[in-house]
C-alpha cells in the first residue's frame, strides 16, 4: 500500500500472485468496456482493479475473487476511483442527514 493510499480494507497476503494471475488472464490490457463501441479499451494496463469495491458490498461473495478483478489502465482507474469516492460521499451525507423534527435544536433556537 502506498503512502497516498486511502484503502480502508487490507489486501490479502497473496495479493501479488493474485494480481499477476488476473493481469496475465487479461493480457495486461485494459478491460474497461467502452461506451461507444461496447468493446474493451485494450490499452496497456498497470492496475488490477476491484470491479465491485468492498465499500459497496464487494466483500460479500469475495471481493478478491478473480471474477471481481480486472486489469485497467491509469486513466480508467482514476475515473473509477473518483466515481467510487463520489458515491461514498453521498452515502455518508445521507447517513448524517436527519429530518428537522428529530434533529436536536441548537441552544440559540430554543425559546
Amino acid at each position: 500500500m502506498s503512502a497516498s493510499s486511502r484503502r480502508t480494507t487490507p489486501l490479502p497476503a497473496h495479493w501479488a500472485s493474485l494480481r499477476r494471475a488476473v493481469m496475465n488472464r487479461d493480457g495486461w490490457m485494459c478491460q474497461h468496456i467502452r461506451y461507444d463501441t461496447g468493446e474493451p479499451c485494450a490499452e496497456p494496463a498497470r492496475h488490477c482493479d476491484h470491479i465491485v469495491p468492498a465499500s459497496e458490498g464487494g466483500s460479500e461473495g469475495g471481493s478478491d475473487d478473480p471474477a471481481n478483478l480486472r486489469a485497467l489502465r491509469d486513466w480508467h482507474v482514476l475515473r473509477k476511483d473518483a466515481a467510487d469516492a463520489g458515491r461514498a460521499r453521498k452515502r455518508a451525507a445521507a447517513e448524517r442527514w436527519q429530518p428537522a423534527r428529530t434533529r436536536r435544536r441548537h441552544p440559540g433556537e430554543i425559546r
